[in-house]
């Protein structure tokens, strides 16, 4: 049987096993029972339903749930959680102190708008059964999580957070005013408003406590976890520094071109500036076979081109085993492993004709994957041009330029850029703010006159 198509098969029942065993999951959490009755047979076909249906539109739409299991893990457990808290809710509060916007601000912060917004319907619905089928429960808890996500659109800072919660808060004191107002207008409570403008606000605080157990576990990290990871006092940047630091500094100039070219083309740049500090953690085993790291002597010179290519070649495997063990998100995981993607070591395939071995191109190819999002198609690109760039003499604006859009080419050329969703359009805005970005960090500065004064030696002095 073919292997491929046997994997199909198995997704294909473990989606169905989920669609039939999440709703009831969803329905004794959110129910504190363990055994069905015949009363669940409704809600049962109503969360299934919202549940299925949202489900597969995310898992069709966003890569990322295509690319790693845990994404569907941690999605379905944030739904449990919630609905869990759900009926904590409901029964401390009443129907206005359901914590929705919980499980949706989790879901956004950690998989972006699309996943919360199938979240939103979803945890709604819930909602609504909770409340014995009512539609008000469903549209107030759907349009202020969905509209709240989306006029806050980022979730970078705290302050973000903040912000999501209080267009929550308004739009939920508006929408049960309005309701309340228009169908009993009797029965409009102060308490009620309370409860619809403090609930988003105690979902905030809420996940704001959870949320980094959460991206340890799952290695799915919010913006703001990846900011918080990128400050360059990760152990694996210090012992980049140590030693390979010309791989460090080389990280730190790609990190400035990656999130330039992602705010550009509107990806996501947080993720886009952190990836480039551990995309070649894997040089800290060897450094000084990395030409950046080498001064005098080259042990390239002392060993077969094989050798030399597995040696090359190595430092994405162990950087990858160094991801996994420092339990690095996992989209920078995949920048490790696809910034190279399945490219040649050309210079050591070409040293090893010269010496008339018997050898072919996939002898000397990087084990891949390609990038299989923007921001790690970005990273590939970075990569390449700085050092195409690095070897230039006497770099000006049109000599930058031309060797950007060469080393791209060239890449695009070789399909390397296929799986990474990026446009042609995306392309050329990259080549261009690569090139600014490159041309400002090898600007020449003024050479400043030297004085006839003479100095006073104070560091001598302050040694003796």
């Amino acid at each position: 049987m073919n292997p491929k198509i046997s994997t199909q098969s198995d997704k294909k029942i473990k989606m169905y096993v989920y669609h039939l065993l999440m709703p009831l999951l969803l329905l004794m959490v959110s129910k504190f029972s363990v055994v069905p009755n015949l009363n669940w047979i409704s809600a049962y076909i109503i969360v299934g339903g919202a549940n299925a249906i949202t489900f597969s539109w995310v898992s069709e739409h966003v890569i990322l749930f295509k690319m790693h299991k845990e994404y569907f893990w941690t999605y379905a457990f944030v739904l449990l959680l919630t609905s869990f808290l759900i009926s904590v809710g409901y029964d401390l509060f009443g129907l206005y102190g359901l914590p929705v916007f919980f499980g949706v601000l989790a879901i956004t912060a950690l998989m972006g708008i699309e996943s919360g917004t199938a979240a939103a319907i979803t945890l709604s619905t819930i909602a609504a059964v909770s409340g014995n089928g009512n539609f008000k429960l469903f549209s107030m808890y759907a349009i202020a999580s969905i509209g709240a996500i989306f006029l806050t659109k980022r979730l970078d800072k705290r302050f973000d957070f903040s912000k999501a919660a209080l267009w929550n808060s308004l739009i939920s004191v508006a929408m049960v005013f309005a309701m309340n107002s228009a169908f009993s207008p009797f029965e409009l409570q102060f308490k009620s408003l309370f409860l619809a403008g403090i609930n988003p606000f105690v979902s905030m605080v809420l996940i704001l406590g959870v949320l980094p157990y959460i991206e340890y576990l799952s290695r799915i990290y919010s913006n703001m976890g990846l900011i918080e990871l990128g400050n360059l006092g990760h152990p694996l940047v210090k012992q980049l520094l140590t030693k390979a630091p010309g791989t460090y500094f080389h990280s730190v100039m790609l990190s400035n071109m990656c999130e330039s070219a992602a705010q550009r083309i509107g990806a996501n740049y947080v993720l886009a500036r952190i990836g480039p500090y551990f995309h070649d953690i894997g040089k800290i085993k060897r450094p000084e076979f990395f030409a950046e790291n080498q001064q005098d002597s080259n042990p390239h010179d002392s060993i077969s081109p094989m050798m030399n290519y597995l040696v090359i070649a190595s430092h994405v495997k162990y950087g990858e085993e160094l991801s996994r063990s420092s339990r690095l998100p996992l989209l920078v995981e995949d920048m490790i492993k696809e910034h190279h993607g399945t490219r040649m070591v050309s210079f050591f395939y070409q040293k090893a004709l010269s010496e008339n071995l018997k050898v072919s191109p996939d002898d000397f190819r990087y084990p891949g994957p390609k990038p299989r999002t923007k921001e790690s198609g970005i990273v590939m690109l970075a990569d390449s041009c700085e050092a195409a760039v690095r070897s230039l003499k006497s770099p000006s604006l049109p000599k930058i330029q031309n060797t950007v859009e060469e080393v791209v080419n060239k890449i695009y050329n070789e399909r390397q850029l296929d799986d990474s969703s990026l446009t042609l359009r995306d392309i050329d805005q990259i080549v261009e703010e690569f090139s600014k970005v490159l041309f400002a960090m090898h600007k020449k500065r003024i050479e400043y006159p030297k004085t006839t004064q003479e100095v006073e030696k104070v560091i001598k002095i302050a040694k003796m």
